[in-house]
């Protein structure tokens, strides 16, 4: 598929348009070849769902008869949900065009209740599905054994993961493992975002996960790469980003896949041939004027501690000791035992990240930009 745009800002649209990433893919693939599970841990918007379709694409080019299926459960809230939105990305896919899909449905997934419909596009009959809350366990143990009767490879990326230690149900992460182990025509990869909570449930002798697969993480995409990646498409207009303006674009943002796309989206859409630091500076500036309405409202569901603190933060870019006397006198902050508080609350509501070298940030680049503004003196 040709794009106007070559920078998404969403969406995998084939190898094109995927900047670099050959060693983490390379690791992937080997590890779901190789029969192991993954756990992918990384920052929202560094690119971990870009991945996951690339390294899925190479490896159907390697075997076409490979199955991969991808699912977002990050909003779900519950078990039942979770085991729906597979099922619905799972159940008939499986099928050989000489089969009959009803039929499959009978035999292997009898706490189901399908509705049938027909692709506007192909004709191909679809489902969707309702999965009743007392048979959800039920449901994913049929779903899975409709996966191991197809002896077809199959890989499931479960995304969000973490999610699942959220759920109210009891025992649900155990029970996931119990099934999967038996499967072994499938090999999953769990990603997240929420780090310290996925890094809780594989990392920690307390949970059944614990051990259950290679743990990889992904960091930002090389610099000189991602320029040279960009400028690729900028010589087909006879236009240029100098060397120095992307790197300085990349800085502003931390070098994050999605807000260097986000910008870069924009810069694409500009007519002068050699772009400048100026020309980058009015893209987001428009970007963080198109989101003033969002950024407010986010700003405004804070307490007085957490917007204070959320804001010393962004003005500092990063803060490695949060509590120390320095730190909070420069910004007139609360008590340290106030800051922690807050700092918990910042993270579990993603408003706040914590980097292992870096320390603490915004986690929302442009939001971070936004609050450096409402500052003023910042």
């Amino acid at each position: 598929m040709k794009l106007e745009n070559p920078f998404p800002e969403y969406g995998y649209f084939g190898a094109e348009y995927f900047c670099d990433r050959e060693k983490e893919t390379k690791e992937l693939m080997e590890a779901l070849l190789n029969g192991s599970n993954v756990t992918l841990m990384a920052p929202r918007r560094i690119g971990k769902t870009g991945l996951i379709f690339h390294t899925f694409e190479r490896m159907k080019e390697k075997n076409k008869k490979v199955q991969c299926f991808y699912v977002d459960i990050f909003s779900t809230k519950t078990f039942n949900q979770m085991v729906q939105v597979i099922a619905n990305a799972v159940i008939g896919k499986l099928d050989s065009p000489s089969q009959s899909i009803k039929r499959k449905l009978n035999n292997f997934v009898t706490s189901l209740r399908p509705t049938m419909s027909q692709d506007p596009i192909t004709g191909m009959p679809t489902f969707s599905f309702t999965v009743e809350p007392i048979n959800a366990r039920q449901t994913l143990e049929q779903v899975f054994e409709y996966i191991k009767e197809s002896e077809q490879p199959c890989y499931l990326a479960i995304d969000e993961f973490q999610q699942v230690s959220q759920y109210n149900e009891i025992g649900a992460d155990a029970f996931i493992r119990s099934i999967i182990q038996f499967i072994p025509n499938l090999h999953i990869i769990f990603s997240g975002s929420q780090q310290h909570l996925l890094a809780e449930m594989f990392m920690s002798p307390k949970h059944p996960f614990f051990n259950s697969s290679q743990l990889m993480t992904i960091k930002e995409i090389d610099v000189d790469k991602y320029t040279g990646f960009a400028n690729g498409f900028f010589a087909k207009q006879n236009r240029i980003v100098p060397k120095e303006v992307f790197t300085y674009l990349y800085d502003m943002v931390d070098g994050q896949t999605w807000y260097v796309q986000k910008i870069l989206n924009r810069l694409y859409r500009t007519p002068r041939a050699k772009l400048d630091q100026t020309e980058v500076l009015v893209a987001v500036n428009k970007i963080i004027a198109e989101q003033e309405i969002n950024y407010q409202s986010n700003y405004n569901l804070l307490t007085e501690n957490q917007a204070r603190l959320l804001t010393a933060i962004a003005c500092q870019g990063t803060v490695n000791a949060p509590t120390a006397l320095e730190f909070i006198h420069r910004y007139h902050l609360p008590a340290p035992s106030s800051i922690k508080m807050a700092i918990k609350s910042l993270i579990d509501k993603e408003f706040l990240y914590q980097d292992p070298i870096k320390g603490y940030l915004v986690y929302d680049r442009f939001f971070g930009m936004w609050l450096k503004r409402l500052a003023g003196l910042c």
